[in-house]
């Protein structure tokens, strides 16, 4: 066995050409799966110290998620997600706080946003100050009366001093407030009287958290522990050391779900694809050595020692290549992340966490993929037997064994059998599902490519004739080497199918959402802006010209499907206008949305309207009570009054603006819909509508059009990161083919010199292996395009109701041409240099 390892070191040492190819595939992998499995661990250890609650030992505060079992038994599941609005907690638990021992001083804490021309500042009570540390200097404000922090004067403008008067828009509406003082402080803070809090926040009788200040000697963990018993009962959690910080930033929830759904299911596709990558180069190379594996079992090397051999050499690769490539996976988690921040996609203050454990995972992936594929690709060379050895070596078989036949045919079966499970599914299961059905084919493909190469030589290779000689010799020599064709084939089909899926996928929901958002918008102008408060729709529908106002405050509420938790974009609706479907058209297919009109009498438990989709998606029927959690996690039963079909372009779940407001972190709308009065001038219409909400900073009032604008805009980080995906995931792909193709070409320098030496001319080998390249990229063409339409008709039935896949012009022409060309592209530069080798010395040259 020691000289077996011993030749496996030697045959890397001394041939490197020959693991070229594997290496790069590995690199690449280990790459990819670095980067995810960065991002991954930082999901799972997000987390951000304590600031304005540094100086409070215990907080005690509602709950940041919502959790739900599914299963039983073994298969028994606790699953939870992060609730998209902060909690909000019974004021009156002070008393019950109070009263455990070692509790010296109980403070509440509600936070909202205060509104001024320049700046969105974080109020909150005067008493609350003392969370982060007493201000130096100022008396405690009274009603009508605000104290800044030194931030926040400094955001508010020049005319932020003491003495002056501070304009703020509140959940409660709008309010002057005369500035008493400004005191150092951290953040852009401002601080109201205890008994106006409530009122402006919108939320009288709740409060955000309760800071809890420790008498002289209190142990931290006794008074949590005795916390907890004492309010056990209660829907809330008491955080200490870094889970105060929770409370302070609510959007860590997200930010961690983010970063494992990034790590946890991209990541889960790259080591998918990897797969297949790294199998195919490790095959391409043990089949590029079957003269040599041959050699050694005519003078005595038993299947075992071969075996063990090339799993040495595959393992040894491995090792080195995922060693190089944890570097660049960390700087590529890092360029990542950073444009992340950016975009505000990360809570302020989160880092990556880059330990050991993603860079052990990938090395660890790449050396068991490898050794699992040189195994699978020796078994052949390892069973020839010695005195057929240097007969077989010489040529290739389009036929595979029964267990890869048997396994292939079983893979596209279940590809056809998940493609009919995904007609029944929506929303991510159906992307989800798009991804398995992906996999399936393409391990199809891969285990029956010989064959699949040698029936599409066959049916498209005739073209090729049409090219006079060289096209001939392209088309014999395709149908007589179909395994070495056979993994040119499957990267470049890997790479279609991969970014046409993805591409026409993200496409389709851009289509559809921009789509249904024309046909849903009716009204005659949209006000949008950073929050109005509940009382501005008056404001505007007393505009002269205006009939009546819509307003939509947007938040989320959480549903459970079939096996998890999921967070539906929810529009609150109020307003004045009793009619919904005059400045919104949600194109309803059952039911009515007359119970969620301002003021209408609503059934038992109130009403709720759903997307169509949404609503088969949480077995949802009408006329029947919906569980749903709001976004502060307040659980509630709506009687589903109606589904509709324009979900996408506008929200999935439609409730009255009075079941939501309470339940939010800032009860502001986002958006006002105007509905002019017959005989109105738009013109005076819109002065009158600038100037009545010119205060709200970042008003704007846009027509239909123009709202359109503004809504793609809104769309946009969600679409770049889909992209970025699409363009890691489709770059390794095509890495790969390039790879591939590079490798395979320069292995067959000694067929071609033989070609030279019996006359053939320059022109007429690049003819050659131009066709061969061209044939493979219309295969691999079509095969990909074939793939991803199976793939995208299951999806757009499930998350469109549309059975025709949208297939955009533009990209598919991209993607054909990419195609066509990558393998003539790749292959040009190593025939140019074979062509330079003298035929005698590319003959005499060693594999």
């Amino acid at each position: 066995m020691p000289r077996t390892n011993g030749l496996a070191r030697t045959s890397v040492r001394f041939r490197p050409a020959s693991f070229i190819g594997s290496f790069v595939a590995l690199l690449f992998a280990a790459t990819l799966v670095t980067m995810c499995g960065i991002f991954l661990e930082s999901g799972l250890r997000a987390h951000l110290p304590p600031g304005r609650y540094a100086d409070t030992p215990i907080v005690v505060a509602g709950q940041n998620s919502v959790h739900k079992t599914f299963g039983s038994g073994e298969d028994k599941e606790e699953v939870s997600v992060a609730l998209p609005e902060r909690a909000r907690i019974d004021a009156g638990l002070a008393a019950r706080i109070a009263a455990v021992p070692g509790v010296a001083a109980v403070l509440p804490d509600l936070t909202f946003p205060a509104q001024t021309p320049t700046a969105v500042l974080d109020a909150h009570p005067w008493s609350a100050a003392r969370l982060a540390g007493t201000p130096q200097g100022g008396a405690a404000p009274r009603p009508g009366e605000v104290v800044l922090t030194t931030e926040a004067a400094a955001r508010a403008g020049n005319g932020a001093a003491p003495g002056g008067t501070l304009r703020v828009s509140t959940p409660s509406g709008e309010a002057g407030l005369r500035i008493t003082a400004v005191v150092p402080g951290q953040g852009a803070r401002l601080y109201v009287a205890d008994s106006e809090a409530p009122r402006l926040a919108g939320n009288p009788g709740k409060v955000t958290a309760f800071g809890v200040l420790l008498a002289d000697g209190a142990s931290t963990g006794k008074v949590a522990g005795d916390l907890r018993k004492a309010l056990k009962d209660t829907d809330v959690k008491v955080r200490t050391g870094d889970g105060r910080g929770e409370v302070e930033y609510p959007r860590l929830g997200d930010t961690k779900e983010m970063l494992v759904a990034v790590g946890g299911s991209f990541g889960g596709v790259v080591a998918m694809v990897s797969v297949f990558v790294v199998a195919g180069a490790t095959t391409l190379s043990v089949a590029q050595r079957r003269r040599d594996f041959a050699l050694l079992r005519a003078v005595g090397a038993t299947p075992w020692q071969i075996r063990r051999m090339i799993a040495t050499e595959a393992g040894f690769v491995a090792l080195i290549a995922g060693l190089a490539g944890l570097l660049p996976g960390t700087l590529l988690a890092r360029w990542w992340f950073d444009r992340m921040i950016e975009r505000g996609m990360v809570e302020t203050g989160v880092t990556l966490s880059i330990g050991p454990i993603p860079m052990l995972a990938a090395v660890g992936a790449g050396i068991l993929s490898a050794v699992l594929a040189g195994l699978v690709a020796a078994r052949a060379s390892a069973r020839t037997k010695p005195t057929e050895a240097l007969g077989e070596a010489g040529i290739e078989r389009a036929r595979v064994g029964w267990f890869r036949l048997v396994l292939g045919i079983v893979s596209i079966a279940g590809a056809g059998v998940l493609s009919g499970l995904a007609m029944k599914v929506a929303g991510d299961q159906a992307v989800a599902a798009a991804s398995g059905v992906i996999m399936l084919f393409m391990l199809g493909i891969g285990l029956l490519g010989p064959l699949v190469a040698h029936l599409f030589v066959r049916l498209t290779g005739v073209l090729l004739r049409l090219f006079g000689v060289p096209g001939q010799l392209a088309f014999d020599n395709a149908r007589a080497n179909s395994r070495r064709l056979a993994s040119a084939i499957t990267p470049i089909t890997l790479t279609v199918a991969f970014a046409s899926t993805l591409m026409f996928m993200f496409a389709a929901q851009d289509h559809y959402s921009e789509k249904q958002a024309e046909a849903a918008l009716t009204a005659d102008r949209v006000v949008t802006g950073p929050g109005f408060p509940a009382r501005t729709a008056g404001d505007v529908a007393r505009v002269p010209g205006v009939d009546a106002v819509t307003s939509i405050l947007t938040t989320s509420v959480v549903m459970s499907t079939s096996d998890r938790l999921e967070k539906f974009p929810t529009q609150a609706v109020g307003g004045t206008d009793s009619d919904l479907a005059r400045v919104l058209d949600l194109g309803v297919r059952k039911g009515t949305l007359d119970a969620l009109r301002p003021g209408a009498a609503q059934p038992p438990g109130g009403a709720v309207a759903m997307d169509r989709l949404t609503a088969d998606t949480v077995k949802a029927r009408v006329g029947k009570p919906v569980e749903m959690r709001l976004g502060d996690g307040t659980r509630i039963k709506p009687v589903l009054v109606a589904t509709y079909d324009r979900g996408l372009g506008t929200a999935v779940v439609t409730l009255p603006r009075a079941v939501v407001e309470h339940h939010v972190d800032a009860a502001l709308d986002g958006r006002l819909l105007v509905r002019f009065a017959d005989g109105a001038d738009p013109a005076a219409v819109d002065a009158a509508l600038t100037k009545a909400t010119g205060q709200h900073p970042g008003t704007s009032v846009s027509d239909r059009a123009g709202y359109a604008a503004e809504r793609d805009q809104a769309r946009e980080t969600n679409k770049w990161t889909n992209q970025v995906m699409l363009v890691i995931l489709a770059g390794f792909a095509t890495i790969a083919a390039v790879n591939t193709m590079v490798v395979s070409t320069f292995a067959r320098r000694r067929e071609l010199g033989l070609m030279r030496m019996i006359g053939s001319t320059h022109a007429q080998v690049r003819g050659v292996l131009r066709g061969e390249a061209v044939l493979v990229g219309v295969i691999g063409l079509a095969l990909g395009l074939a793939v991803a339409l199976i793939t995208l008709v299951p999806f757009g039935k499930a998350a469109f109701g549309e059975s025709t896949p949208y297939v955009p012009i533009p990209p598919l022409l991209g993607i054909s041409a990419a195609a066509l060309l990558l393998a003539p592209l790749a292959v040009a530069p190593v025939t140019r240099r074979l062509l330079r080798i003298e035929p005698i010395d590319a003959v005499g040259a060693k594999e």
